[in-house]
Formats: structure tokens, sequence, C-alpha cells
């Protein structure tokens, strides 16, 4: 197995953005980041197999990106929903390092 195969796949999902809260391009830039650091992640197109996390980028509380048959794409997943983490309130500015730490914990257990 090559160490590319061991990788813990990491895709992220937009929602359309029609009325964003948030930054969900900066908040990607810097999880692009953190994944290419960690090197045993890396970040994959949401149609790949084996996705171990989704990260569900909405710019809004609706949450429209949302969704089962997104979801169910990978083994676990967050959802960013405007100024909120896991449904717990976030504020803007901090949403990028609060999902770095969550995802970090993902990848760690």
């Amino acid at each position: 197995m090559s160490q590319d195969e061991r990788k813990i796949k990491v895709a992220l999902k937009y929602c359309g953005s029609c009325n964003p809260y948030v930054d969900s391009g900066r908040i990607a830039r810097h999880l692009a980041k953190v994944v290419e650091a960690r090197g045993d992640a890396e970040l994959v197109s949401l149609s790949e197999d084996g996705i171990g996390v989704v990260v569900i980028l909405c710019g809004c509380p609706r949450a429209c990106g949302n969704k089962p048959e997104v979801r169910d794409r990978a083994e676990r997943s967050l959802v960013v929903a405007g100024e909120s983490l896991g449904g717990k309130a976030v504020q803007e500015v901090s949403i990028p390092a609060a999902v770095e730490q969550e995802l970090i914990r993902i990848l760690d257990s």
C-alpha cells in the first residue's frame, strides 16, 4: 500500500453562497494548509470513494449544503453554517481555527 493510499481523504463541499455570513473560501484555504502540513491527509474531490471527512461549508445558517447525500459520502462530517460549527456559535473570525481544531481531533481519533 502506497503512502497516498493510507492518507485520510478530506473533501470540501460548498453551498451556493447566495447569502454568505462567512467567507467559505478563507476557511477552505486555511484547511488546505492544515491538511497539506499534516502529511497524513489529503484534500480530494467529493466524487472520490473512501472519503474520511467531508467539511460542509455553508455561508449562512440555512445550511443548504448539509444534505444526507453529502454526509453519506464520508465516514465523518463537519458542518459550518454561517457563524456556527456543528450547531455551536463561533465568531466568524474564529471559524477557521475552530474547524482546524475539530478536523485535527477527527483525524487523530
